[in-house]
């Protein structure tokens, strides 16, 4: 076994969660979490709420021409989110220091004006629009993606930020796409049980100015070079349960 191997193998024994994000509003920047609670169905709360074009009856995201700036909005629930139970109010937070709740009445006329078009911000269930795409339950990355991506252009900043992971796990000093061994596989973290089902395709977002994080199409370009556009993996929870940053991490 080569000393690459052994680290590799190492890591995956000594992994530990290091991130937990939670995403309000689909297509904008979520908030940091301590733990989160996830049932068949995915994170409990992630992508609640959505934006609606109200021309096209369809929710909005910002991969798409026209809707670039939702990504630089950023979404944070108001109260605790409790499985089975109805959302929260959600506020959304505009880079300008200007917010507006989701129950606030004159929440939709405020989204349209900011985006030039009639919008409506709306419950994520595809009852009221028509959704997109499915999301996965769970869509995690690992350190060793990231630090590997690093090496191929060290002067971008991939920070988890611009890849939008549920779950960040900490593989120490190891770079690699791990994650692209570990499909069909198991991750347990204490009650929590995920299946890990396909690699995750990366698109524009990744490049899209947020937060402290520059324009950078060099990152998506860089990802495409090196692993085919993979970079992190999706996962369907195949037992339910509550996970918290620190948790170990065990690939079975």
């Amino acid at each position: 076994m080569t000393l690459a191997m052994e680290s590799a193998k190492s890591s995956i024994a000594g992994m530990a969660v290091s991130g937990l994000w939670r995403y309000p509003v689909q297509s904008l920047r979520g908030e940091k979490l301590q733990e989160a609670r996830f049932t068949a169905r995915g994170l409990v709360g992630d992508r609640g709420y959505g934006i609606a074009d109200v021309a096209s009856g369809v929710l909005v995201g910002s991969s798409r021409p026209g809707w670039n700036d939702l990504i630089t909005w950023q979404a944070r629930y108001l109260a605790p989110v409790v499985a089975n139970d109805s959302l929260p109010p959600a506020e959304i937070a505009f880079p300008d220091g200007g917010t507006v709740r989701s129950d606030d009445p004159d929440c939709d006329r405020v989204l349209s004006e900011r985006l030039g078009k009639q919008v409506r911000l709306v419950i994520n269930d595809g009852s009221i629009a028509k959704m997109r795409y499915e999301l996965s339950p769970c869509h995690f990355l690992t350190t060793a993606t990231l630090a590997e991506l690093r090496k191929g252009y060290p002067e971008g900043t991939f920070e988890p930020a611009r890849f939008r992971p549920n779950v960040l796990l900490d593989c120490g000093a190891v770079s690699g796409f791990l994650e692209q061994d570990w499909i069909g596989r198991e991750l347990a973290c204490g009650d929590l049980r995920f299946r890990v089902v396909d690699n995750c395709v990366r698109c524009v977002m990744t490049v899209r100015a947020q937060g402290d994080l520059p324009k950078d199409p060099r990152i998506l370009h860089t990802v495409t070079q090196m692993n085919r556009t993979f970079a992190g993996g999706y996962a369907a929870v195949a037992q339910a349960g509550t996970v918290r940053l620190g948790a170990r991490v065990k690939l079975l």
